[in-house]
Order: structure tokens, then C-alpha cells, then sequence
């Protein structure tokens, strides 16, 4: 299971370099076995609202908004079924 951090000050460097670009502070970072992990939404949420979905330490914010367009979801609600979780799940986890 992925743990919530915050990013300070004091830790951005070391979350920036986890996660291989530049994070502010105030960012919410979810990791998993030292890596940028979450099934369950996206890892990476800005204080400005900009999401970075990682499975793994890697970044499929791409694959994950073809995904919600080629069905007609709304990105803004992001995994709240069981449906979502399922693709999901298939498409990036498998």
C-alpha cells in the first residue's frame, strides 16, 4: 500500500528526484517501496490541481486520460467505480 507524503521544503529535492521532475511545495506524493506508486488515483497532486498518475515509478498520466476520454469519463471523478478500477487495473496493472 502507497503512503501519502507532502512535500517541504525540507524533502523536496529528495521527492523531486523519486519522482523525476521538479515538485513544489505543498505537493502530495504517494510512494510505494521507495517508488511513485497509486492504484487508487493519481501519485503526484500539485497545490495547483495538476495530477501525475504512477504505477510503479512509472508516469501513465497519458495512458490514463486516453483511457478516461475513450470512454466518456470524466477525469475530474477519477476512479470512483468498480468499472474504472477494473480497466484500470487491466490496463495498467496487469
Amino acid at each position: 500500500m502507497a503512503d501519502m507524503f507532502v512535500v517541504t521544503e525540507e524533502n523536496r529535492d529528495d521527492m523531486s528526484r523519486k519522482a523525476g521532475i521538479f515538485l513544489y511545495s505543498e505537493t502530495k506524493l504517494w510512494l510505494e517501496d521507495a517508488r511513485v506508486h497509486r492504484t487508487d488515483g493519481p501519485a503526484i497532486v500539485s497545490p495547483d490541481g495538476v495530477e501525475h498518475w504512477y504505477v510503479r515509478g512509472t508516469e501513465v498520466t497519458r495512458g490514463v486520460k486516453a483511457l478516461f476520454s475513450e470512454n466518456k469519463w470524466p477525469l475530474a471523478k477519477g476512479l470512483d467505480t468498480d468499472e474504472k478500477r477494473a480497466r484500470f487495473a487491466a490496463q495498467f496493472l496487469g
